[in-house]
């Protein structure tokens, strides 16, 4: 009887350890062709009737980018995972606003700015920032002031009307500190959902071919969305929102 109990819980546990083999560690399987990508966007919790895939981007090997355009020319990008065995679309944005992956909050490294504009807003190049605004308060008598932050970096457009670019090293360093100083200020575990973020922000500015800054409205349908935790619509900023003359490398 013993040994029947011996073998039955042996099997018991090899078939709970395959199952767990197969959930979460065997190989990645080959992603979506574009039909299946375009299907995926168009079933009813989605509803994007995209008319073109235009690209398959490996951020790395369970992460791709997916740029597509609708049947009424809006431009749009899409997220996908590799999660629990399978491609999964976990965020798409449809309209003019560029977005911040992070695709392990924990680590700045894996934060991609990422974007898809219609062609005839004839853009130049994008400015990306990062914002902190100045801060000042009294508390029990004491004044407290913190400087504002702001830096930024510059990507081309170039011919093709979406793209990505990984946030600089310099980017990193400061998001990696604010980490660990956020971390260091949580008064108790029981607590910390409830302490505030970080009060940095994300920004962005477009630049046309003539010189000019200006909002790529083109073509003028309202955007829509589904995001994610890991996904973060950046902030257009008007001129009166910028501190320092910009001083960021061309990439």
């Amino acid at each position: 009887m013993r040994k029947n109990v011996r073998f039955l819980l042996l099997f018991i546990v090899l078939i709970a350890g395959g199952v767990l083999y197969w959930y979460y560690f065997a190989p990645l399987t080959a992603f979506p062709d574009k039909e299946e990508i375009r299907y995926t966007l168009g079933n009813s919790n989605n509803g994007i009737h995209a008319a073109e895939i235009q690209d398959t981007i490996f951020l790395d090997d369970k992460h791709v980018f997916i740029p597509f355009i609708t049947e009424t020319e809006s431009h749009g990008i899409s997220f996908w995972e590799w999660r629990n065995h399978e491609w999964q679309l976990t965020s798409f944005s449809v309209g003019s606003m560029p977005q911040i992956w992070k695709i392990d909050s924990e680590d700045p490294e894996t934060y991609y700015v990422i974007w898809n504009f219609h062609p005839e807003n004839d853009l130049d190049y994008l400015t990306f920032y990062l914002m902190k605004d100045l801060g000042y308060s009294i508390t029990e008598g004491k004044h407290q002031y913190s400087p504002g932050v702001q830096m930024d970096f510059r990507s081309e457009v170039g011919e093709q009307s979406y793209g990505y670019s990984q946030i600089p090293p310099e980017w990193q360093e400061y998001i990696e500190a604010e980490i660990k100083l956020m971390e260091a200020m949580k008064p108790d575990f029981l607590f910390a959902d409830f302490y505030p973020p970080a009060q940095y922000y994300f920004g962005w500015q477009s630049t046309l071919t003539d010189g000019t800054i200006e909002y790529p409205s083109y073509p003028d349908n309202n955007g829509f969305g589904s995001g994610s935790q890991s996904t973060e619509t950046l902030r257009f900023l008007n001129e009166n929102e910028i501190y320092l003359k910009e001083t960021g490398s061309s990439e």
